[in-house]
C-alpha cells in the first residue's frame, strides 16, 4: 500500500470557501429524507421496543435485556464487513447509494415483522423475537452504513457537510415525530377490534393488532422515502485511483486513526444515555407519573379519531424540541467550532437529565418545560457529531493515503449500535433487578429504579461522553488544511 505524506501546505486559510462542493436544496432535502426512513425503525427501537417486548410480546425483562446484548454480538461481525463491502462496491450509481435502493423493501418489511406477536408458546416466541430483531438490525446496517457514508462523498466541504448534517437531523427528527406522536394513537385506532383475540377491554384496543398494523404503515413509508433519497443524491468524492488495500490493511489503519477512536468511544456512551433515557419514558409515565394513558386531546380526520395521552404528548414535545435544536445549529456553527459546541451540549444534557430526579412526577407541565430544554440540547448534539464522521474519513485518507469511508463509518455506526445494545441491556436488566415484571404490583423500589433510569443514570453516561470528546484533536484550521491537501492530491492525479 502506498502511504501519502501528511505534511500540510505552508499557508492554508481556516475557511472552506475555496474547496467548493455546494449542494442544492433538493439534494439536501432528499438526503435528509433517508434519515426519516432510518429513524422509523431506530426510534421504534428507542422508545417502544422495550415496553413492547415486556408488556405486549410477553417476554421477561431480563430475557429481553440479554436479547438486546446478544444480538449486537452479530453486529460486531456485520458492521465492519458491510463497511468494507460498500467501500469495494463499484456501480454506475456509486459505492453507497445503490444499497438504499436494494435494501429498501427488506428494511420496510422487517420493521413490520419485528412488531408481530405470533400466537406461539413462550420458547418459540423468544426464538421469533431473536430472529426478527437480528434480521431487522442487519437490514438497518445494510441501509444506514452506506447512507451515513454518503455524507463524506456527496461533498468535500466540511462546512457544507455540517449543513447537510443539519438537514439530515431535521428530517431524522421528523421520522422520530412520526413514531413518538402517532405510534400509540395509531395502535389504538388500528387495534380497535373487539373480535381480535388480543383485545383488552381495560385498554379499549388490541395492542398486538395495533402495534403490528402501525409498523406495517410506517414500514411502507420508509420504503418510499429511501427510494426518493436514492433518486435525488449523487456521489462526488472518489478514492485515489491507485488505491488497492486488503481488509486487514483497512482494519489496521482504522485502529491507528486517533480521531476515529475518540468518536467511537464517545458514541458508545452517547447511545447508552439515549437508549436508557428514551426507553424509560413509557415506564416513567405508566408507573412513576401514573397518568401515562390519560387522554389530553383528540385529533380527528374523517374516520380517524386519534387519542393523544400524556406519554404521547410528552414524546411529541420532545421531538419538536429536538427539531428546534437542529435549527439552533445555524448560529452555533457560524460562530463556534464543533468541539467547543459539542462539549457544552453534553454538559447541558448532564444537568437537564439530573434535574428530573428531583422534579415532582405529578406536575406534567413542569416535566414538559424541563424536558423541552433537554430536547433542544439533545437535538443539536448529533448534528455536530455526525458531521465529524465525514471529517474523520477525510483525515483517514489524508493520514494513510487510502479512502475507507465505509469502514470508518461502519466502525462508528457499530459504536452507536453497541451503545444501543448496552443501553437496552442495562435499562431492562436494572429494571428487572428492582423487581419489575408484567402483572406484578409496582413497589416503591421499582418506582425508585425507574426514576434513576430516567435521570441520574443517563446523566452519568453522557458526562463520560463529554469528557471523552474533550480529547478530539481535529479543529477547523486543521480540517481546512486536510481538505486543501486532498484537493491538491486529486488535481495531481489528473495530471
Amino acid at each position: 500500500m502506498t502511504t501519502k505524506t501528511n505534511t500540510a501546505t505552508k499557508t492554508q486559510p481556516a475557511d472552506f470557501n475555496h474547496i467548493g462542493g455546494k449542494l442544492s436544496i433538493v439534494e439536501k432535502v432528499g438526503y435528509g429524507l433517508g434519515d426519516t426512513a432510518s429513524n422509523i425503525l431506530y426510534q421504534a427501537w428507542n422508545f417502544f421496543l422495550m415496553i413492547f417486548y415486556t408488556d405486549v410480546f410477553g417476554i421477561d425483562a431480563r430475557i429481553a435485556a440479554f436479547m438486546f446484548l446478544i444480538t449486537r454480538l452479530w453486529d460486531m461481525i456485520t458492521d465492519p464487513i458491510m463497511g468494507m463491502i460498500a467501500d469495494r462496491t463499484n456501480t454506475r450509481w456509486g459505492k453507497f447509494r445503490p444499497y438504499l435502493l436494494w435494501m429498501a423493501v427488506p428494511f420496510g418489511l422487517l420493521a413490520f415483522a419485528m412488531f408481530i406477536t405470533p400466537d406461539w408458546g413462550q420458547n418459540m416466541k423468544i426464538v421469533y423475537a431473536y430472529a426478527s430483531y437480528i434480521l431487522a438490525t442487519m437490514a438497518y446496517t445494510a441501509i444506514n452504513i452506506p447512507y451515513s457514508s454518503m455524507m463524506a462523498v456527496i461533498t468535500p466541504n466540511p462546512k457544507e457537510r455540517t449543513t447537510l448534517s443539519q438537514y439530515r437531523f431535521f428530517f431524522a427528527f421528523i421520522g422520530q415525530l412520526l413514531i413518538t406522536t402517532f405510534t400509540l394513537p395509531l395502535a389504538k385506532f388500528f387495534g380497535n377490534n373487539p373480535a381480535h383475540s388480543g383485545y383488552n377491554e381495560t385498554l379499549g384496543y388490541s395492542q398486538v393488532l395495533g402495534y403490528q398494523t402501525t409498523m406495517g404503515v410506517f414500514g411502507a413509508i420508509a420504503i418510499v422515502l429511501l427510494v426518493i433519497t436514492f433518486l435525488t443524491t449523487r456521489e462526488r468524492v472518489q478514492p485515489p485511483k491507485e488505491q488497492k488495500t486488503s481488509f486487514l490493511d483497512d482494519l489496521k489503519n482504522v485502529s491507528k486513526n486517533f480521531p476515529w477512536l475518540i468518536i467511537f468511544i464517545a458514541c458508545v456512551f452517547w447511545l447508552i444515555h439515549n437508549m436508557i433515557r428514551n426507553g424509560m419514558v413509557a415506564y416513567y409515565f405508566d408507573y412513576v407519573n401514573g397518568q401515562g394513558s390519560k387522554v389530553l386531546w383528540t385529533f380527528s380526520i374523517g374516520v380517524f379519531n386519534l387519542d393523544f395521552d400524556q406519554t404521547t404528548t410528552f414524546l411529541t414535545i420532545v421531538t419538536f424540541g429536538m427539531i428546534a435544536g437542529v435549527l439552533l445549529c445555524t448560529p452555533l456553527k457560524k460562530y463556534f467550532d464543533r468541539k467547543t459546541v459539542i462539549i457544552f451540549l453534553t454538559l447541558g444534557l448532564v444537568i437537564t437529565n439530573a434535574i428530573f430526579y428531583w422534579l415532582s412526577p405529578e406536575n406534567f407541565v413542569v416535566l414538559c418545560i424541563v424536558n423541552t430544554f433537554w430536547a433542544i440540547v439533545a437535538g443539536a448534539l448529533p448534528v455536530f457529531l455526525f458531521a465529524m464522521f465525514a471529517d474523520v474519513a477525510d483525515y483517514h485518507e489524508w493520514k494513510f493515503g487510502q479512502r475507507a469511508t465505509g469502514l470508518v463509518t461502519a466502525g462508528i455506526m457499530f459504536a452507536i449500535k453497541l451503545g444501543v445494545a448496552i443501553g437496552g441491556f442495562l435499562g431492562l436488566f436494572i429494571l428487572g433487578y428492582y423487581g419489575y415484571a408484567k402483572n406484578v404490583p409496582v413497589t416503591p423500589e421499582i418506582i425508585s429504579g425507574i426514576k434513576l433510569l430516567f435521570s441520574l443514570i443517563p446523566a452519568g453516561f453522557i458526562l463520560i461522553c463529554g469528557v471523552i470528546l474533550y480529547f478530539y484533536p481535529l479543529n477547523e484550521k486543521m480540517l481546512a488544511t486536510i481538505e486543501t491537501d486532498l484537493k491538491a492530491r486529486k488535481e495531481a492525479e489528473k495530471n
